[in-house]
């Protein structure tokens, strides 16, 4: 029997990582995200989920800090 879920991620800038990290939890332990919603960060983590790009985000959000940050506003 496949391990199947459907994900709703929350809204909050830093619960992205978080949510990244769920994601790839999941995925290590033989889930199946069979669909995914949020609003918020959680929308952009499961748009680049879906478009499967993750990663690609996960490395642009590690490489910000503070400074570059500043710099792009």
């Amino acid at each position: 029997m496949s391990k199947r879920v459907s994900l709703i991620l929350g809204s909050g800038g830093a619960r992205g990582m978080a949510h990244i990290g769920v994601i790839r939890w999941l995925e290590e332990h033989d889930y199946e995200i069979k669909s995914i919603s949020g609003c918020s960060m959680g929308a952009m983590v499961g748009g680049f989920y879906a478009a499967g790009k993750l990663e690609e985000f996960a490395d642009f959000l590690q490489s910000l800090d503070h400074i570059t940050t500043m710099e792009r506003c």
